[in-house]
Formats: C-alpha cells, sequence, structure tokens
C-alpha cells in the first residue's frame, strides 16, 4: 500500500466535524483536529454511529493529535477522545495553546460534566499532553529506522492561531488545511 494515506472521520458529507487521520505508514499515523459535528452535520453522524459523540475509530499507531484551531467543530470532540485513551501530545500553535483551555472548558461541560474537580483534572491533563508550536518550525513525530516525520505549522489567516500542517515524510510530502482565508497584504 501507496502511504501516506488520508481518512476522514468527519466533516466527509458537511463542513462540521473535522477529523482526519493521516496514516504515514501501517504502524503510524497524527491526527489532525478532533471536532463536533454541527447542525445537520450532527445528525448525520448520529445516524451513522449511535453512541456519538464518542470516537469510533481505533487510535492505535496514532503518535499525535495537531489542532489547526480551536473552533468547536475541530476541537469539540477532544474529551471524547481522552476518554477514548488516547495519551499522545496535543500540537497546536502558540496562541490556539493559550486559547484552548477555554474552549475545551466549554466543551467539557456540554459534552461530559459540569462538576468543577472534573472539569479541573481534565484540563490538567489537557495542559501536560499540549505542546505549543511557533508558526514556521519543524517539530519531530517520529524518527525511526522505518520513517522519519515531522510537521511545521503555517499561519491559515483563519481566526488567531489558525494553521496549516505541512508534513515532511521520508518519502513525500502534504499540506493539510482546514479553514482558511484569505490574508492581504499577503504574509511573506
Amino acid at each position: 500500500m501507496a502511504y501516506p494515506i488520508v481518512k476522514h472521520h468527519g466533516a466527509i458529507n458537511g463542513v462540521t466535524g473535522s477529523c482526519h487521520q493521516l496514516q504515514m505508514t501501517s504502524q503510524s499515523s497524527i491526527l489532525i483536529d478532533c471536532g463536533l459535528f454541527q447542525g445537520s452535520d450532527e445528525r448525520i453522524a448520529l445516524d451513522r454511529n449511535p453512541l456519538y459523540p464518542q470516537i469510533d475509530f481505533s487510535l492505535e499507531g496514532i503518535k499525535a493529535l495537531v489542532i489547526t484551531h480551536i473552533h468547536a467543530d475541530h476541537v469539540g470532540r477532544l474529551p471524547h477522545l481522552l476518554a477514548a485513551g488516547f495519551k499522545g501530545p496535543i500540537l497546536c500553535s502558540e496562541p490556539s495553546a493559550k486559547l484552548l483551555p477555554l474552549i475545551l472548558e466549554d466543551a467539557f461541560k456540554l459534552e461530559v460534566s459540569r462538576e468543577p474537580k472534573i472539569i479541573e483534572r481534565y484540563l490538567q491533563r489537557v495542559h501536560q499532553q499540549v505542546i505549543a508550536l511557533p508558526f514556521g518550525h519543524w517539530f519531530n513525530i517520529e524518527q525511526t529506522d522505518n520513517l522519519r516525520a515531522q510537521i511545521r505549522l503555517q499561519r491559515a489567516g483563519h481566526i488567531l492561531g489558525s494553521a496549516y500542517v505541512e508534513c515532511d515524510l521520508d518519502y513525500s510530502q502534504a499540506a493539510l488545511t482546514a479553514d482558511s482565508t484569505v490574508i492581504w497584504p499577503p504574509i511573506p
């Protein structure tokens, strides 16, 4: 099988629920976003998975979650991803890392619990897993005999901290984007 392969776990039939898996090898991948479905997209998600918003795909081999920006349709299922057992790093831009706890606290209250002690434990776990990346700098995802994989975030212009993801693999390069906005004047 030729890699990389992109598997879509959301934003397939609509624009919400962004969640995409870049399969780098048969045993190694990264997840790009893990968002909530909203509006009519949510009804479609419930038809497909009666347990939605629980995670309905295997986490085996996922090395990291990369967040493009902090809208709920890109990060809102993070509480369920952690509950499903994801323990890898959560990579995002520096501005997104500062704002992420506010957004996730709201998502957690809506989706899981309003109990202050549970929320505090959840936010502590998120804080431990988040790695804030500066724009334009490469970050190593995996360095093995079988794979050298790195990513870097570039400004997307959608909201404060939004990014598109450049992936550099031994055998291929890919760019993955979520919501983007034309920036004028262009950033050099």
